[in-house]
């Protein structure tokens, strides 16, 4: 029998680790600050949503001029 950590072992290590709170906290917020960011260009109408089988895509709309 081999006796190791697991992968899960050590997440469970990393969130018991002190500071760890404030650091997932300041993530989600940042998520979240992304998130909005994202929905008000969608409905300003600067990028567009496309979902199908693979999986989530933007598409730039307005701003493919920036590319050129």
């Amino acid at each position: 029998m081999v006796v190791g950590r697991t992968l899960w072992d050590f997440v469970i290590e990393v969130i018991r680790m002190p500071g760890f709170g404030i650091v997932l906290l300041a993530l989600l917020i940042l998520l979240e600050v992304i998130f909005v960011l994202i929905l008000l260009m969608v409905h300003d109408g600067l990028i567009g949503i496309k979902f199908s089988y693979g999986g989530l895509g933007l598409e730039l709309y307005h701003l493919a001029w920036l590319r050129a």
